[in-house]
């Protein structure tokens, strides 16, 4: 009986074999590498080289191709649903809200007497008798507050869209507009008691919405100066509309955005990928089925599935050594 220096280790099941024993004689796992990581060929150690990362790579992708093919389609479904959602009724595909983008100015409604920066405005009468008197008076800021809850609808209307038109051209998108704190519910409505306007301009793009809100601002400006130059208004008679917020940036909101459906799939398909690499480091060789699963034992005189290829020596001893 061979020594313990002459054993090893089967790589399947751990069990101990000769040393130059092709296949195990417990689970019959074909020995095919030996320790110093050479490929056995007759009996002798070959040592070959270890593949390439990039080989390595190619061989998980050969190895798990219906892992990788699972994982794009499973990619391509996630893309699709984050854009489309499942109509039932119909049983087709209908494209979910998409993205807005949403920018505000603000406009302050005031007039030449600049009545935010006084605590009284001074006015001189003069009585029937020809005399002079000075009396002072608060500043007017209800007429300013009418105006700041008139104007939205002014700056909502056909005419405004029209300037805007003619001086920025047809832009994409949409306009609402309210006076700052004013309440407007079902159930609730009052109106604003400060002098400030807000701007809101909606398209589906950050540039596209500050493009139209500031366009909109443009156009309501003029829109209010050619008023009151056809009504032959001196200054101290005028409304003045003072831009006091520019739209410097949009916010998002609503659906997703258009890069969602390439991100998703990118990160999905990735994760497939790295799984089938996984797998291919975890499991180097051919996947076996447990020794339960296997085929019943070869009957008397034939040859084990162990024992497959081996000579007759070999068979001996390995029965030997499985009776012990």
């Amino acid at each position: 009986m061979a020594t313990d220096s002459h054993l090893m280790s089967c790589l399947n099941c751990g069990h101990e074999i000769p040393e130059d024993a092709r296949f195990c004689a417990r689970c019959g796992a074909p020995q095919t590498s030996s320790r110093d990581g050479g490929l056995r060929e007759g009996g002798l150690a070959v040592v070959k080289p270890p593949l390439a990362a990039g080989n390595q790579y190619l061989r998980a992708l050969r190895r798990f191709w219906w892992l990788l093919v699972l994982g794009l389609g499973v990619a391509a479904i996630a893309a699709i649903l984050s854009v489309y959602r499942v109509d039932f009724s119909s049983m087709g595909l209908e494209k979910k809200a998409q993205l807005t983008y949403t920018a505000s100015s603000r406009l302050l409604i005031t007039s030449d007497d600049e009545p935010y920066f006084r605590k009284e405005v001074t006015q001189q009468v003069t009585t029937p008798g020809g005399e002079v008197q000075e009396y002072s008076s608060p500043p007017d800021i209800g007429t300013l507050i009418s105006a700041a809850n008139l104007y939205p609808i002014l700056i909502e209307s056909d005419e405004v869209a029209k300037i805007r038109d003619e001086k920025a051209g047809p832009l994409p998108g949409s306009v609402t507009t309210r006076a700052i704190y004013e309440v407007n519910s079902p159930s609730r409505f009052e109106l604003s008691q400060v002098p400030v306007i807000e701007v809101f301009g909606h398209a589906g793009s950050a540039a596209g919405a500050v493009a139209i809100t500031q366009a909109t601002v443009d156009a309501f400006q003029t829109y209010v100066q050619r008023a009151q130059n056809e009504a032959d208004l001196r200054r101290s008679e005028r409304i003045f509309v003072q831009e006091i917020q520019q739209p410097v940036g949009a916010a998002a909101s609503g659906g997703s955005s258009a890069s969602l459906p390439l991100m998703l799939f990118v990160v999905i398909a990735a994760a497939f990928f790295a799984l089938a690499i996984l797998l291919d480091r975890l499991f180097p060789g051919a996947i076996r089925l447990p020794l339960r699963w296997r085929a019943a034992p070869a009957p008397a005189g034939e040859p084990g599935l162990g024992e497959v290829g081996s000579s007759e020596p070999e068979r001996r001893a390995s029965r030997s050594k499985a009776r012990a």
